[in-house]
Protein backbone atom coordinates (compact mmCIF):
# COMPACT_ATOMS: atom_id res chain seq x y z
CA UNK A 1 0.00 0.00 0.00
CA UNK A 2 1.58 3.39 -0.97
CA UNK A 3 1.83 5.81 1.52
CA UNK A 4 0.51 9.73 1.15
CA UNK A 5 1.22 12.98 1.64
CA UNK A 6 -0.59 15.24 4.40
CA UNK A 7 -0.43 19.07 4.58
CA UNK A 8 -0.47 19.91 8.06
CA UNK A 9 -1.07 23.76 9.51
CA UNK A 10 0.98 26.02 10.98
CA UNK A 11 -0.92 26.06 14.39
CA UNK A 12 0.91 28.78 15.73
CA UNK A 13 0.89 31.14 12.91
CA UNK A 14 -1.15 33.82 14.94
CA UNK A 15 1.00 32.87 18.18
CA UNK A 16 2.49 36.25 19.46
CA UNK A 17 5.49 34.64 21.33
CA UNK A 18 8.32 33.96 19.04
CA UNK A 19 11.05 31.35 19.41
CA UNK A 20 13.35 32.24 21.98
CA UNK A 21 16.82 29.49 23.07
CA UNK A 22 18.05 30.58 26.26
CA UNK A 23 21.72 31.46 27.04
CA UNK A 24 22.48 28.54 28.95
CA UNK A 25 22.08 26.04 26.59
CA UNK A 26 25.27 24.46 25.95
CA UNK A 27 25.81 24.56 29.73
CA UNK A 28 22.64 23.16 30.64
CA UNK A 29 22.41 20.15 28.25
CA UNK A 30 26.38 19.12 29.42
CA UNK A 31 25.30 18.96 32.88
CA UNK A 32 22.03 17.21 32.14
CA UNK A 33 23.18 14.73 30.52
CA UNK A 34 26.20 13.94 32.07
CA UNK A 35 23.76 13.81 35.10
CA UNK A 36 21.21 11.44 33.12
CA UNK A 37 24.02 8.87 31.98
CA UNK A 38 25.67 8.32 35.95
CA UNK A 39 22.41 6.49 36.87
CA UNK A 40 23.10 3.86 33.88
CA UNK A 41 20.02 3.91 33.19
CA UNK A 42 19.66 1.50 30.17
CA UNK A 43 20.81 -1.29 28.29
CA UNK A 44 23.67 -1.26 25.67
CA UNK A 45 21.04 -1.11 23.32
CA UNK A 46 18.84 2.06 24.93
CA UNK A 47 21.92 3.68 25.85
CA UNK A 48 23.11 3.59 21.80
CA UNK A 49 19.47 4.44 21.01
CA UNK A 50 19.87 7.48 24.33
CA UNK A 51 23.15 8.69 22.61
CA UNK A 52 21.91 8.91 19.40
CA UNK A 53 18.43 10.95 20.41
CA UNK A 54 20.56 12.73 22.81
CA UNK A 55 23.50 13.73 19.17
CA UNK A 56 20.36 14.34 16.78
CA UNK A 57 17.09 15.23 19.26
CA UNK A 58 18.99 17.39 22.22
CA UNK A 59 15.93 16.49 24.99
CA UNK A 60 17.81 19.76 27.10
CA UNK A 61 17.31 21.50 23.66
CA UNK A 62 13.40 21.21 24.61
CA UNK A 63 13.51 22.74 28.18
CA UNK A 64 15.89 25.95 26.73
CA UNK A 65 13.78 26.61 24.01
CA UNK A 66 10.83 26.69 26.56
CA UNK A 67 11.77 27.98 29.79
CA UNK A 68 12.72 31.43 29.85
CA UNK A 69 14.60 31.28 32.91
CA UNK A 70 17.54 33.66 32.89
CA UNK A 71 19.70 31.81 35.52
CA UNK A 72 21.18 28.59 35.17
CA UNK A 73 19.61 26.30 38.05
CA UNK A 74 16.40 26.66 37.20
CA UNK A 75 17.29 26.33 33.42
CA UNK A 76 18.59 22.70 34.99
CA UNK A 77 16.02 21.82 36.87
CA UNK A 78 13.96 21.97 33.92
CA UNK A 79 16.28 20.02 31.35
CA UNK A 80 16.24 17.71 34.08
CA UNK A 81 12.17 17.25 34.03
CA UNK A 82 12.67 16.71 30.39
CA UNK A 83 14.97 13.70 30.77
CA UNK A 84 12.81 12.12 34.17
CA UNK A 85 9.99 12.22 31.39
CA UNK A 86 12.19 10.63 28.68
CA UNK A 87 13.24 7.86 31.74
CA UNK A 88 10.08 6.85 33.03
CA UNK A 89 8.15 6.81 29.72
CA UNK A 90 11.39 4.42 28.73
CA UNK A 91 10.15 2.17 31.07
CA UNK A 92 6.85 2.50 30.93
CA UNK A 93 6.67 1.61 27.40
CA UNK A 94 7.79 -1.91 27.88
CA UNK A 95 5.75 -2.61 30.88
CA UNK A 96 1.79 -3.91 31.70
CA UNK A 97 -0.11 -1.45 33.71
CA UNK A 98 0.82 -3.39 37.55
CA UNK A 99 4.24 -2.04 36.88
CA UNK A 100 3.95 0.72 35.64
CA UNK A 101 1.61 1.63 38.77
CA UNK A 102 4.77 0.44 40.78
CA UNK A 103 7.23 2.71 39.08
CA UNK A 104 4.33 5.42 38.96
CA UNK A 105 4.48 5.43 43.20
CA UNK A 106 8.28 5.04 43.46
CA UNK A 107 8.31 8.03 41.12
CA UNK A 108 6.00 10.21 43.46
CA UNK A 109 7.97 9.10 47.05
CA UNK A 110 11.02 10.02 45.18
CA UNK A 111 9.56 13.46 44.30
CA UNK A 112 7.70 13.99 47.78
CA UNK A 113 10.93 12.54 49.99
CA UNK A 114 13.80 14.05 48.30
CA UNK A 115 15.54 13.71 51.78
CA UNK A 116 14.63 10.06 52.29
CA UNK A 117 17.28 7.46 50.85
CA UNK A 118 15.81 5.41 48.19
CA UNK A 119 16.32 1.57 49.09
CA UNK A 120 19.13 -0.06 47.63
CA UNK A 121 17.67 -2.80 45.60
CA UNK A 122 15.01 -0.47 43.84
CA UNK A 123 14.61 0.66 40.29
CA UNK A 124 16.56 3.95 39.41
CA UNK A 125 13.31 5.94 39.00
CA UNK A 126 13.12 6.40 42.22
CA UNK A 127 16.63 7.93 43.35
CA UNK A 128 16.44 9.90 39.80
CA UNK A 129 13.09 11.25 40.98
CA UNK A 130 14.40 12.16 44.36
CA UNK A 131 17.61 13.56 42.82
CA UNK A 132 16.07 16.07 40.48
CA UNK A 133 13.41 17.25 43.09
CA UNK A 134 16.07 17.62 46.14
CA UNK A 135 18.23 19.95 43.85
CA UNK A 136 15.03 21.85 41.76
CA UNK A 137 13.23 22.59 45.20
CA UNK A 138 16.49 24.75 46.20
CA UNK A 139 15.59 27.15 43.74
CA UNK A 140 11.61 26.72 43.88
CA UNK A 141 8.67 28.81 45.28
CA UNK A 142 6.57 26.80 47.76
CA UNK A 143 3.51 27.17 44.92
CA UNK A 144 5.59 26.01 42.20
CA UNK A 145 6.44 22.63 44.67
CA UNK A 146 3.01 22.30 45.76
CA UNK A 147 1.37 21.90 41.83
CA UNK A 148 4.48 20.16 40.58
CA UNK A 149 3.74 17.20 43.15
CA UNK A 150 0.03 17.52 42.10
CA UNK A 151 0.36 17.64 38.27
CA UNK A 152 3.43 14.73 38.68
CA UNK A 153 0.61 13.00 40.51
CA UNK A 154 -1.79 13.31 37.92
CA UNK A 155 0.85 12.48 34.89
CA UNK A 156 1.99 9.47 36.47
CA UNK A 157 -1.73 8.00 37.10
CA UNK A 158 -2.69 9.02 33.29
CA UNK A 159 0.41 6.79 31.94
CA UNK A 160 -0.98 3.63 34.03
CA UNK A 161 -4.56 4.67 32.41
CA UNK A 162 -2.45 4.41 29.26
CA UNK A 163 -0.71 1.15 29.68
CA UNK A 164 -4.06 -0.18 31.04
CA UNK A 165 -5.54 1.32 27.37
CA UNK A 166 -2.77 -0.07 25.19
CA UNK A 167 -2.90 -3.36 26.74
CA UNK A 168 -6.57 -3.84 25.33
CA UNK A 169 -6.21 -1.74 22.69
CA UNK A 170 -8.87 0.66 23.91
CA UNK A 171 -9.61 3.58 21.65
CA UNK A 172 -11.42 6.58 23.07
CA UNK A 173 -13.82 9.42 22.01
CA UNK A 174 -12.06 13.00 21.35
CA UNK A 175 -13.41 13.86 24.82
CA UNK A 176 -11.90 11.05 26.50
CA UNK A 177 -8.78 10.76 24.85
CA UNK A 178 -8.14 14.78 26.18
CA UNK A 179 -8.99 14.18 29.16
CA UNK A 180 -6.32 11.45 29.88
CA UNK A 181 -4.03 13.10 27.22
CA UNK A 182 -3.34 16.14 28.77
CA UNK A 183 -1.80 14.38 31.93
CA UNK A 184 0.19 11.85 29.92
CA UNK A 185 1.55 15.11 27.84
CA UNK A 186 3.16 15.97 30.72
CA UNK A 187 2.70 19.60 29.77
CA UNK A 188 1.03 20.23 33.47
CA UNK A 189 4.36 19.31 35.31
CA UNK A 190 6.36 21.41 32.76
CA UNK A 191 3.89 24.59 33.09
CA UNK A 192 4.36 24.09 36.93
CA UNK A 193 8.48 24.78 36.82
CA UNK A 194 7.48 27.99 35.24
CA UNK A 195 5.99 29.06 38.44
CA UNK A 196 9.30 28.59 40.14
CA UNK A 197 10.29 32.46 40.31
CA UNK A 198 6.58 33.42 41.77
CA UNK A 199 4.45 33.32 44.74
CA UNK A 200 0.66 34.00 44.20
CA UNK A 201 -2.71 33.57 45.95
CA UNK A 202 -3.99 30.03 45.59
CA UNK A 203 -7.35 31.64 44.55
CA UNK A 204 -5.59 33.68 42.40
CA UNK A 205 -4.20 30.78 40.61
CA UNK A 206 -7.39 28.88 40.81
CA UNK A 207 -9.00 31.72 38.86
CA UNK A 208 -11.74 29.78 35.69
CA UNK A 209 -9.38 32.18 33.36
CA UNK A 210 -5.79 30.82 34.39
CA UNK A 211 -7.40 26.76 34.49
CA UNK A 212 -8.85 27.80 31.25
CA UNK A 213 -5.42 28.66 29.77
CA UNK A 214 -3.13 25.61 31.08
CA UNK A 215 -5.67 23.54 29.29
CA UNK A 216 -5.61 25.87 25.90
CA UNK A 217 -1.84 25.33 26.20
CA UNK A 218 -1.69 21.72 27.00
CA UNK A 219 -4.16 21.13 24.53
CA UNK A 220 -1.78 23.54 21.68
CA UNK A 221 0.88 21.32 22.79
CA UNK A 222 -1.08 18.05 22.05
CA UNK A 223 -2.18 19.00 19.04
CA UNK A 224 1.28 19.95 17.32
CA UNK A 225 2.86 16.87 19.43
CA UNK A 226 0.20 14.72 17.79
CA UNK A 227 0.41 15.88 13.89
CA UNK A 228 3.96 15.35 13.64
CA UNK A 229 4.21 12.25 15.74
CA UNK A 230 1.51 10.24 14.09
CA UNK A 231 3.69 9.23 10.89
CA UNK A 232 6.07 7.62 12.48
CA UNK A 233 3.69 5.88 15.33
CA UNK A 234 1.70 4.84 12.21
CA UNK A 235 4.03 3.27 10.71
CA UNK A 236 5.16 1.65 13.88
CA UNK A 237 1.32 0.39 14.06
CA UNK A 238 1.35 2.41 17.44
CA UNK A 239 -0.84 5.44 16.66
CA UNK A 240 -3.80 4.46 19.14
CA UNK A 241 -2.71 6.94 21.90
CA UNK A 242 -2.57 9.51 19.25
CA UNK A 243 -5.26 12.72 18.22
CA UNK A 244 -5.22 12.05 14.74
CA UNK A 245 -6.32 8.24 15.43
CA UNK A 246 -8.90 9.31 17.70
CA UNK A 247 -10.39 11.91 15.15
CA UNK A 248 -10.69 9.67 12.42
CA UNK A 249 -12.13 6.64 14.10
CA UNK A 250 -15.09 8.82 15.80
CA UNK A 251 -15.66 11.39 13.06
CA UNK A 252 -14.75 9.01 10.17
CA UNK A 253 -12.33 10.92 8.50
CA UNK A 254 -9.22 10.09 6.08
CA UNK A 255 -5.66 11.46 7.18
CA UNK A 256 -6.23 14.60 5.73
CA UNK A 257 -9.70 15.73 6.54
CA UNK A 258 -8.77 14.66 10.36
CA UNK A 259 -5.23 16.92 9.98
CA UNK A 260 -7.83 19.78 8.99
CA UNK A 261 -10.52 19.23 11.81
CA UNK A 262 -7.42 19.39 14.19
CA UNK A 263 -6.24 22.17 12.52
CA UNK A 264 -9.65 23.99 13.09
CA UNK A 265 -10.19 23.03 16.75
CA UNK A 266 -6.31 24.33 17.18
CA UNK A 267 -7.26 27.74 15.65
CA UNK A 268 -10.55 27.62 17.73
CA UNK A 269 -8.02 26.63 21.33
CA UNK A 270 -5.32 29.40 20.39
CA UNK A 271 -7.50 32.10 20.08
CA UNK A 272 -9.42 31.32 23.35
CA UNK A 273 -6.14 31.30 25.34
CA UNK A 274 -5.52 34.71 23.72
CA UNK A 275 -9.04 35.82 24.63
CA UNK A 276 -8.78 34.50 28.23
CA UNK A 277 -5.02 36.44 28.17
CA UNK A 278 -6.60 40.19 27.41
CA UNK A 279 -9.70 38.96 29.94
CA UNK A 280 -7.71 38.48 33.34
CA UNK A 281 -8.76 40.38 36.09
CA UNK A 282 -6.23 43.07 38.12
CA UNK A 283 -5.00 41.72 41.68
CA UNK A 284 -2.98 44.67 41.87
CA UNK A 285 0.43 45.60 40.38
CA UNK A 286 3.06 43.12 42.13
CA UNK A 287 0.14 39.68 41.56
CA UNK A 288 0.00 41.01 37.88
CA UNK A 289 3.28 41.08 37.12
CA UNK A 290 3.62 37.46 38.48
CA UNK A 291 0.75 36.33 36.70
CA UNK A 292 1.47 38.11 33.21
CA UNK A 293 5.40 35.87 33.33
CA UNK A 294 3.04 32.79 34.34
CA UNK A 295 1.02 33.30 30.91
CA UNK A 296 4.15 34.09 29.29
CA UNK A 297 5.42 30.43 31.06
CA UNK A 298 2.92 28.80 29.52
CA UNK A 299 2.54 30.60 25.77
CA UNK A 300 6.40 29.62 25.70
CA UNK A 301 5.91 25.61 26.22
CA UNK A 302 3.33 26.07 23.46
CA UNK A 303 6.18 27.75 20.83
CA UNK A 304 9.02 25.58 22.37
CA UNK A 305 7.32 22.38 21.84
CA UNK A 306 6.32 23.58 18.63
CA UNK A 307 9.89 24.70 17.59
CA UNK A 308 11.82 21.51 19.01
CA UNK A 309 9.65 18.91 16.78
CA UNK A 310 11.34 20.42 13.49
CA UNK A 311 14.69 21.09 15.06
CA UNK A 312 14.93 18.30 16.52
CA UNK A 313 15.46 15.12 14.57
CA UNK A 314 12.71 13.15 16.47
CA UNK A 315 10.25 12.86 13.89
CA UNK A 316 11.47 14.32 10.73
CA UNK A 317 14.98 12.96 10.71
CA UNK A 318 17.18 15.75 8.57
CA UNK A 319 14.19 16.91 7.22
CA UNK A 320 12.57 19.24 9.97
CA UNK A 321 13.48 22.47 8.40
CA UNK A 322 11.78 21.48 4.68
CA UNK A 323 8.70 19.85 6.73
CA UNK A 324 8.70 23.66 8.62
CA UNK A 325 8.50 25.04 5.18
CA UNK A 326 6.27 22.77 3.42
CA UNK A 327 4.09 21.44 5.99
CA UNK A 328 4.08 18.23 4.21
CA UNK A 329 4.07 15.21 5.85
CA UNK A 330 4.91 11.88 4.68
CA UNK A 331 2.72 8.92 6.31
CA UNK A 332 4.63 5.42 5.36
CA UNK A 333 2.03 2.72 5.12
CA UNK A 334 0.59 1.36 8.59
CA UNK A 335 2.18 -1.80 10.17
CA UNK A 336 -0.77 -4.05 11.25
CA UNK A 337 -0.67 -5.62 14.83
CA UNK A 338 -0.45 -9.14 14.91
CA UNK A 339 -1.08 -10.20 18.46
CA UNK A 340 2.31 -10.41 19.17
CA UNK A 341 1.98 -7.60 21.66
CA UNK A 342 2.85 -4.06 21.67
CA UNK A 343 6.30 -4.80 23.55
CA UNK A 344 7.71 -5.96 19.85
CA UNK A 345 5.62 -3.19 18.16
CA UNK A 346 7.58 -0.47 19.97
CA UNK A 347 10.60 -2.33 19.02
CA UNK A 348 10.25 0.22 16.17
CA UNK A 349 10.12 -0.70 12.14
CA UNK A 350 10.71 2.70 11.06
CA UNK A 351 12.09 5.56 11.99
CA UNK A 352 11.93 9.91 11.03
CA UNK A 353 15.44 9.00 8.66
CA UNK A 354 13.28 7.07 6.50
CA UNK A 355 10.21 8.93 6.57
CA UNK A 356 12.64 12.02 5.45
CA UNK A 357 14.04 10.28 2.60
CA UNK A 358 10.52 8.89 1.90
CA UNK A 359 9.02 12.03 1.90
CA UNK A 360 11.62 13.36 -0.54
CA UNK A 361 11.12 10.99 -2.69
CA UNK A 362 6.81 11.23 -3.49
CA UNK A 363 7.69 14.40 -4.08
CA UNK A 364 9.78 14.15 -6.56
CA UNK A 365 7.61 11.74 -7.50
CA UNK A 366 4.29 14.03 -7.68
CA UNK A 367 6.40 16.61 -9.30
CA UNK A 368 7.04 13.99 -12.38
CA UNK A 369 3.60 13.84 -12.73
CA UNK A 370 4.13 9.41 -11.40
CA UNK A 371 2.58 7.55 -8.51
CA UNK A 372 4.80 6.45 -6.12
CA UNK A 373 4.62 2.76 -5.57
Amino acid sequence: MAGVLVKVPDLLRAWPWQRHLGEHYDEVKAQSVEWFVGFGAFDAKSQDAFDRCEFDTPLAKLAMLSYRFGDLARCRTGADLIMLFYAFDEYTNVADEVVTRELADMVMDGLRNPDKPRPADECLLGEMARQFWSTGREYSSAMAERHLLETMQLYVDAVVQQSADWATDRLRTIDDYLAVRRHTSGCLPSFALAEMELDVPEDVYRHPLLERMRDCGAYLIIASNDLYSYPVERARGHALHNLVTTVMYQLDLAPQAAVDWIGNWSDGIAAEFLECRANLPSWGPEIDEQIHRYVDGIASWVRGADDWSFESQRYFGVAGEEVRRTREIYMLPRVERDGAGSAALREGVVDAERLAVAAMQIRRDLALGTSPE
